[in-house]
């Protein structure tokens, strides 16, 4: 059933009046699915949304049961769409196919056509142990669908799995990096001052602590493993997040809106950025962690005639900012969280850098050589294969 209000369409979806939809004009006008609007090869939209008029109203609407579309007819002026197949210019047909209306009849549905709505799983030391897909063997990694989206999946829920039996060295015909196969199973490597693979040694007059033997405390950011010590540590921030909101609502808040300073001064680089510890999406719903003490900087937030944080009358400010952070530092240190393991030879680790805190042991450098080896990838290009293998597996009904 449906009902043209003043300014929208009502679309009843049920007899018993329980699905009711609105859609407002100029938003079906701008977000018409014909071919004339959407390419039907690229799937681009063809015009710009500032040629709707904004008083533009519908001239007639028709069910298409066959189709299991909407049809709309709407007055042209000379800026927008014709439709190809109308004589009168001076109209413009669109379609909507259900499908397509019921994936925006609100915020939650938009959520679950891209599988937002998935929510993630906190973990600890122990919780994380018994995740279903927390190993997977790098052939079946390589060569299975369905065991590539159990592994993208894990590191929805978790952001964490490992995977075994990797090749250590390049192959023999392609010679390919494995590294670099595991991550082009999901995307495109990405590039930084480290380059497009990175080797992690610990070496003489190192620019990067990671190069050292000392320990490396969690923070975000083998080939070899012979030395004594070592160990690797991994936690989930988003664990950390949700007590540390939970016990001081007022220090999480604070810690959302003061931007901290990060940097990289060496080395003939010169990297720079302020962002939150705990960074909420625009809703204030979705959040991730930047926690990486080792590249924190002055925090030019709290700095005099700063606009976002400092007031010189009230010196507090600057108090509670540091009485907040030492407070969830002690949750991101709590042992709990920590799982520590020591990756051997053809083990390899894959982890989402915006959530999960990495460490590592000190160990002793004389006893023998510690090389890793690694990569990064875009987290979007991780959610453009996740989604893709998830409506994938939904379509055959799994």
């Amino acid at each position: 059933e449906i009902k043209q209000n003043q300014n929208s369409l009502e679309i009843n979806w049920s007899s018993d009046n329980k699905a009711i939809s609105n859609f407002n004009y100029i938003w079906l006008r701008d977000n018409c699915q014909c071919s004339q609007c959407i390419h039907p090869d690229n799937r681009q939209k063809l015009f710009l949304s500032s040629q709707v008029a904004l008083d533009i109203k519908p001239i007639t609407i028709r069910i298409s049961e066959e189709l299991e579309e909407l049809e709309i007819t709407w007055p042209s002026s000379t800026s927008e769409v014709k439709s190809s197949d109308s004589s009168d210019n001076s109209v413009h047909k669109g379609r909507y196919p259900f499908t397509f209306l019921r994936s925006y009849t609100s915020k939650n549905s938009a959520s679950q056509l891209r599988f937002s709505d998935q929510k993630h799983i906190t973990w600890d030391r122990d919780s994380i142990k018994s995740s279903k897909n927390l190993w997977v063997s790098y052939e079946e990694y390589m060569n299975l669908d369905e065991r590539i989206f159990d592994s993208l999946e894990q590191l929805w829920n978790y952001g964490l799995i490992f995977l075994n039996n990797v090749p250590i060295e390049k192959d023999k015909i392609t010679k390919v990096d494995p590294i670099r196969k595991v991550v082009e199973r999901i995307g495109t490597l990405k590039a930084t001052f480290y380059g497009e693979l990175f080797d992690v040694k610990s070496v003489p007059g190192a620019k990067n602590i990671a190069y050292t033997s000392l320990d490396l405390g969690l923070h975000m950011d083998l080939l070899q493993n012979s030395v004594k010590g070592g160990c690797s540590i991994f936690a989930d921030s988003f664990t950390a997040v949700q007590r540390f909101k939970s016990a001081y609502p007022a220090d999480f808040l604070l810690l959302t809106q003061t931007p901290i300073t990060f940097h990289y001064i060496n080395d003939g680089h010169h990297m720079h950025y302020n962002r939150p510890i705990i960074a909420m999406d625009q809703f204030n719903e979705e959040f991730c962690v930047n926690y990486a003490p080792p590249f924190q900087g002055p925090i030019e937030s709290l700095l005099p005639e700063h606009p976002l944080f400092y007031n010189e009358e009230n010196d507090n400010k600057i108090f509670q900012f540091y009485q907040a952070y030492i407070r969830f530092c002690s949750f991101i240190e709590d042992d709990d969280l920590k799982f520590k393991l020591t990756l051997k030879p053809g083990e390899l680790v894959i982890f989402v850098n915006r959530r999960v805190l990495h460490g590592r042991a000190s160990f002793d450098q004389q006893s023998g050589e510690r090389h890793l080896k690694g990569a990064y990838l875009d987290f979007c290009d991780f959610k453009d294969k996740f989604r893709v293998l998830k409506a994938k597996q939904q379509k055959q009904g799994r």
